[in-house]
């Protein structure tokens, strides 16, 4: 197995660490299947479903490259489980750099105040994605459906993102309202409209309305970049023959529009 530095595994973590993280969150589970006795006791006590702490389980047998738990005889409720050894001590490392981590961390902030807000900055900046659309915010609504769940995600200056995604896709990114998360949509995902500002309704769910400050011209289609406020902005590909029909060009406004179901939702793991 090849490892990774160690500076970069600690700097992984770090940038995971600010907020409620999934891998976090996997490791707590684990704990508490350690200290209950139960995956389905462990499960609840994560706020997680039963299904989804399965799930999780499940990845990290994989991830670590064998068991981490194993059912015990006699469980009741379907979850009777205890850890492997490999899960006994996985558990205590993670214990160990949780507290030795906590009390860095506290130590840094006291050298250099602000550091924390730092780290976060950073965080951000090392989020790499082929969407040309990523805007960072605070989950504020979980709306859960049996086949989709909706997600609203506030990222600032009254702006929010509306996301449709399944519910074990909630689970797995170990979302609640107050997660940290980013939204992604690709350009070619964005429709373009007349500045309509409320004048008619439309299916999407996501519109933003804004000044274009960049246009892009290709041979068949063309990269409209719309401002729509707090330094916000919004790409799309369109074809040149819309940006004609529709005349759009720099200094002028329109509206981008997005279905909620073309949002992906990520976080820093």
């Amino acid at each position: 197995m090849t490892h990774s530095q160690p500076e970069q595994l600690v700097q992984s973590f770090l940038m995971g660490s600010k907020q409620t993280r999934s891998g976090q969150r996997r490791l707590l589970l684990l704990s508490k299947i350690g200290s209950l006795g139960s995956l389905s006791a462990a499960a609840k006590a994560c706020g997680m479903s039963y299904k989804g702490a399965w799930q999780a389980v499940e990845a990290m047998n994989l991830a670590a490259g064998e068991e981490l738990v194993h059912a015990q005889k006699g469980g009741s409720g379907g979850g009777g489980m205890a850890l492997t050894p490999a899960g006994e001590s996985l558990v205590s490392a993670y214990r160990l750099f949780h507290e030795q981590m906590q009390h860095w961390m506290r130590e840094l902030e006291a050298a250099s105040p602000g550091m924390l807000d730092q780290l976060d900055v950073m965080r951000k900046i090392a989020m790499r994605t082929s969407a040309r659309n990523l805007f960072h915010g605070s989950v504020t609504k979980i709306t859960p459906g049996v086949v989709n769940s909706e997600v609203v995600l506030s990222i600032g200056a009254d702006h929010e993102v509306v996301a449709q995604i399944t519910p074990e896709s909630v689970e797995r990114l170990g979302l609640e309202v107050g997660s940290d998360a980013y939204a992604l949509v690709k350009a070619s995902w964005v429709i373009l409209t007349e500045d309509i500002n409320g004048a008619f309704k439309t299916s999407a769910r996501n519109q933003f309305c804004g000044e274009i400050c960049a246009i892009e011209h290709g041979a068949v289609n063309s990269d409209v970049t719309i401002e729509v406020g707090n330094g916000q902005k919004i790409s799309a590909i369109v074809t040149n023959q819309s940006l004609q029909g529709l005349e759009l060009e720099e200094g002028g406004r329109c509206c981008a529009l997005f279905k909620a179901s073309h949002v992906l939702l990520a976080v820093a793991d």
